[in-house]
């Protein structure tokens, strides 16, 4: 049996969330599948900056676009006095997993693993998937060491051919979401309402992510007052003091929620999710059959920036700049809402990462 070793980290839940669905993938096709983070593994001083990543994007999210910046310039994963230093730690990390592919999924990830792989001839092809399916993304993503890219739009592929990539290194392939994303049936839906005591109104979603950061707070106050008589559920993550100050305004058609091992049953269940533009939260949502609202307010994220700009180019949601902008769009009718559905089915189709673990098959058979 082939091992696929997954590497993946903590910053960002996106990150965890592509590699699950590939795990549970490459375990169907007959792979032994592991996830590692060897980010979050490797030392104190990477859980730190780990920490601060998790921390600005909760807090300051503002600042993240100069943190970006900043990374994309010292770019400390390719540095070889980096290297050096943890250079013991990969020969360990190695021997422990035994691998025989090695696939990143994020783009801290594809550098100093894959160099000693190549530095000793051991054979192991390294790939690499990118969660990002539009640019701009970070630079890290691109990689001397690695033997085969997967991307999920044609510009993501462009954008990596533009940072030196061969086009014939880059294979295109859908999403990968977890097989639990999925359309809802209306017992399901039923089931939830009877849960949660909801009426027959509508469902709206906001989703805060798994650390709840943003001006999830205000953003909630305009679905609100756009549409007073919804049912408005809040997915706050790891976010409690965002979830109590939503939770003391005691509105008797809000429920509030920290983070959800099960968001899919809700995300299903809704009409319209709101959510920021990152990449797993949207396509999990598309996945479901459910219109998206990606809220651009004050802190998008350059990674998330081309997400936010294809909901329009590709009609399989809004996006919003503004909390005005926000409140028209929750003011329109459902039936206005259900029209992206066509469109979004158009766009994405849910794929659990099947033809991904497919194509690192045939990848492996070849070499």
């Amino acid at each position: 049996m082939q091992k696929l070793l997954i590497l993946s980290s903590d910053t960002g839940e996106g990150h965890n969330s592509a590699a699950a669905a590939i795990r549970s993938a490459a375990r169907a096709a007959g792979f032994k599948a592991v996830i590692r983070k060897p980010l979050e593994e490797s030392g104190p001083l990477n859980r730190v900056l780990g920490n601060l990543y998790n921390s600005l994007l909760a807090r300051r999210p503002r600042a993240i676009r100069k943190y970006f910046w900043l990374l994309d310039r010292i770019r400390p994963n390719e540095r070889t006095f980096f290297y050096t230093k943890t250079r013991p730690y990969i020969r360990r990390f190695l021997d422990s997993e035994q691998p025989d592919i090695v696939l990143s999924v994020h783009p801290m990830l594809n550098h100093f693993i894959q160099r000693l792989i190549k530095e000793e001839r051991g054979g192991i092809p390294c790939h690499t998937f990118l969660t990002d399916p539009f640019p701009p993304f970070w630079k890290g993503w691109s990689s001397p060491y690695i033997d085969r890219y997967f991307v999920v739009t044609g510009e993501a592929a462009q954008a990596l051919t533009a940072m030196g990539v061969s086009a014939s290194r880059i294979d295109r392939v859908p999403m990968p979401v977890r097989s639990q994303f999925a359309p809802a049936t209306m017992t399901e839906i039923q089931e939830l309402r009877n849960t949660l005591k909801l009426d027959d109104a509508g469902i709206i979603l906001i989703n805060g992510g798994a650390r709840g950061g943003g001006p999830i707070l205000k953003v909630y106050e305009t679905t609100r007052r756009a549409a007073p008589a919804a049912n408005i559920l809040v997915v706050c993550g790891r976010n409690n003091r965002l979830r109590q100050r939503i939770s003391a305004l005691c509105d008797p058609k809000t429920r509030t929620f920290g983070f959800l091992d099960d968001i899919y049953r809700y995300i299903s269940a809704s009409d319209l999710v709101i959510t920021k533009p990152g990449a797993l939260s949207t396509y999990e949502a598309l996945a479901c059959g459910v219109p998206v609202v990606l809220i651009g307010i004050r802190d998008l994220m350059p990674q998330e920036s081309g997400l936010f700009d294809a909901a329009a180019r590709y009609d399989f949601g809004y996006a919003a700049r503004t909390f005005d902008a926000l409140d028209a769009v929750v003011r329109k009718d459902p039936r206005e809402w259900n029209r992206k559905r066509e469109s979004l089915a158009n766009f994405y189709r849910h794929s659990v990462g099947s033809e991904l673990i497919e194509r690192i098959h045939s990848v492996h058979v070849r070499s």
